[in-house]
């Protein structure tokens, strides 16, 4: 599956508080998506966006409680090959075997998780995006330092990447607590 960015050109727009040139606008496009991805990346591989019916094959262990990879978990739908009565989700991030079975072998799970566009922390990771676009589009070249006479200047990485506060913002709002199988 292949995730958009978080943030659009036009977002980034207002942030810079100007129309962007066209040559700009593909630029933006690209950069936030590499943004978007690195904060995916900081996130623990969580997918963000609103993902509706994913199907996930994970594997089971020999435990009665099996944890979904994905947060948040909006619903599950359907456990192929078990009938409802068989598991029960908690309403949060994991499914129980309930007729006394345990999850072995693959288990194929439909849910739906993630956050909607107007949930602040998927606003969050939209600000995130652009703060890191910024950067780049303010230094090009990708300068250092600069000096001129007895004038000097030290610039922030201009690369697209994550500066330590925006990644502890991101490991904040989307950080996961474990993987895989619990219980």
């Amino acid at each position: 599956m292949v995730l958009g960015p978080f943030a659009t050109s036009a977002d980034l727009g207002t942030r810079l508080g100007r129309d962007l040139l066209d040559v700009e606008q593909a630029q933006a496009d690209r950069l936030l998506a590499d943004a978007s991805n690195l904060i995916r990346m900081e996130a623990g591989y969580q997918q963000i966006s609103r993902v509706t019916n994913d199907t996930a094959v994970l594997r089971g262990s020999g435990r009665s409680v099996l944890t979904l990879p994905q947060r948040p978990v909006r619903d599950v739908t359907a456990v192929a090959g078990l009938p409802p009565a068989a598991w029960e989700w908690d309403g949060g991030e994991r499914l129980t075997r309930t007729d006394g079975c345990l999850w072995t072998g693959p288990v194929t799970v439909t849910y739906s998780h993630g956050f909607d566009t107007a949930d602040i922390a998927f606003q969050v990771a939209v600000s995130v995006a652009c703060d890191a676009v910024k950067r780049v589009l303010a230094n090009l070249d990708l300068v250092r330092q600069r000096s001129i006479d007895d004038y000097s200047e030290t610039l922030v990485d201009a690369r697209a990447s994550l500066l330590t506060g925006e990644a502890d913002t991101i490991r904040r709002a989307f950080g996961i607590q474990d993987w895989g199988v619990s219980g």
